[in-house]
């Protein structure tokens, strides 16, 4: 069996990579799996002799080809912006996240790929005052926000995976919807949030996380390719943190301020440069939203390693020991 993953050399990706080719890659390699990765940055896997690693920029034809040369049985597309920045628009964003999914898409269906395993996330639900009413099923409509690209683009590709679940049914889906994901390798925003020397919050809101660890995240890729599972999942862990406590893990202060302050600091400073986030900004903390994992732990063998406050006390124990 092929499996061709996109994002190879992302946090996630590398881990799937590593992960993949320890369990099922041997020297005879008795199970008959190959492993295909690609990503836009050079070969991070150069000691992996039994790996075929492409470099291609996943928005060009010639990836396109690649794949239909390839032929995998399983794409797991994990290939996705996480932030913005002055050398990659939010136009360059959307080709990535939205255009080449698509067109993988098309091109998986149109060669017979037998499953498309994808993450999105969590975000794609939006940011929306229903948020604080309870725990997220997979059922809620994925409707995203227009002013914050990442959900946006989330919610536009779970439109389009809607779409090829319609008219091709036989190229099966597993939809992985992780919540905030850390780990010892993980970067993004959130490890950022740890970084600050002051958590700021917002008075009369928690800020609600559930934290999912990187390594169940790639146990779930790995079930979800392997197996025959289908559907749309959130991935977290069980039980949440309010931006508080977990000021107080980090042994930070914090410091609630009111929304309508927060909000016009951000409409100042992001134009000034100092800052790249906007007054769009608050309602991220305000509607956070917390994902149920009743349906992925029903659902799947593997369980979660650790539960969110345990996930981010390993991340913490794993900062003191490097």
């Amino acid at each position: 069996m092929k499996i061709l993953i996109t994002g190879a050399s992302g946090c996630i990706g590398r881990s799937l990579v590593y992960t993949l080719m320890q369990q099922y890659v041997t020297e005879d390699n008795l199970l008959d799996i190959d492993i295909y990765a690609t990503d836009i940055k050079e070969n991070p896997f150069r000691h992996l002799k039994q790996l075929c690693y492409q470099q291609f920029d996943i928005c060009s034809e010639s990836f396109l080809q690649w794949v239909t040369e390839v032929d995998p049985a399983v794409i797991i597309h994990l290939a996705s912006v996480l932030q913005i920045s002055k050398t990659l628009t939010r136009d360059k964003a959307y080709q990535i996240d939205v255009v080449a999914t698509e067109k993988l898409l098309a091109t998986a269906a149109e060669i017979g790929t037998s499953k498309f395993v994808v993450t999105t996330s969590g975000a794609a639900y939006g940011y929306y005052p229903e948020n604080n009413l309870g725990e997220i099923q997979e059922s809620r409509a994925t409707k995203g926000n227009p002013d914050y690209f990442y959900s946006a683009h989330k919610s536009e590709v779970e439109g389009i995976l809607t779409k090829f679940r319609e008219v091709a049914p036989e190229l099966k889906q597993v939809v992985l919807r992780p919540g905030a994901i850390i780990g010892p390798d993980f970067e993004g925003p959130v490890v950022n949030l740890f970084q600050q020397k002051m958590i700021t919050g917002l008075v009369g809101y928690e800020g609600l996380f559930n934290f999912i660890w990187a390594d169940d995240v790639v146990q779930y890729l790995i079930e979800a390719a392997t197996s025959d599972i289908t559907g749309e999942f959130n991935v977290a862990g069980t039980g949440t943190l309010s931006l508080k406590q977990i000021a107080e893990k980090l042994d930070k202060p914090y410091l609630p301020l009111p929304p309508w302050l927060v909000k016009l600091a951000l409409t100042v400073l992001k134009p000034l440069g100092i800052t790249q986030y906007g007054p769009e900004q608050v309602k991220f903390i305000k509607y956070r939203p917390v994902l149920s994992n009743q349906k992925i732990l029903k659902t799947f063998k593997h369980q979660p390693k650790y539960s969110t406050e345990q996930a981010l006390s390993a991340y913490l124990n794993h900062l003191e020991n490097s």
